[in-house]
């Protein structure tokens, strides 16, 4: 496609749109049981769940999406699991994390994710 008119929008940081979280944000470890997970879903009303290592590093997410796939797959009778053990469930297809920063313009972050085909 030839250039097509990008709004002005495009070119402005999520810091200057007020786009994201950047603080208290809600995560899990790796050892974290499942039905933890689950509660913080329902008390932090977000959609998903950073998973951190002992630095508190991410090293993986956990997501609605992923409870979904444990419900549709019908592996959800030990909610005692941790979060780890349940992200085994997860399809093949899963590529990792794609991380975006608050000093990114917009229109770079929907490239990324474009490119990453999300």
């Amino acid at each position: 496609i030839a250039e097509v008119p990008k709004p002005a929008v495009m070119g402005r940081t999520l810091g200057e749109l007020g786009v994201g979280t950047y603080a208290n944000i809600a995560v899990v470890r790796s050892s974290t049981p499942l039905y933890v997970a689950l509660g913080i879903f329902v008390q932090h009303r977000v959609s998903a769940l950073p998973v951190v290592d002992d630095s508190g590093r991410v090293v993986d997410i956990y997501s609605k999406f992923d409870v979904i796939n444990l419900a549709a797959e019908k592996t959800y009778n030990n909610l005692d699991v941790t979060v780890t053990r349940a992200l085994q469930h997860r399809s093949h297809y899963f590529e990792g994390v794609l991380k975006c920063y608050k000093h990114e313009t917009l229109e770079t972050i929907i490239n990324r994710l474009v490119e990453a085909e999300v």
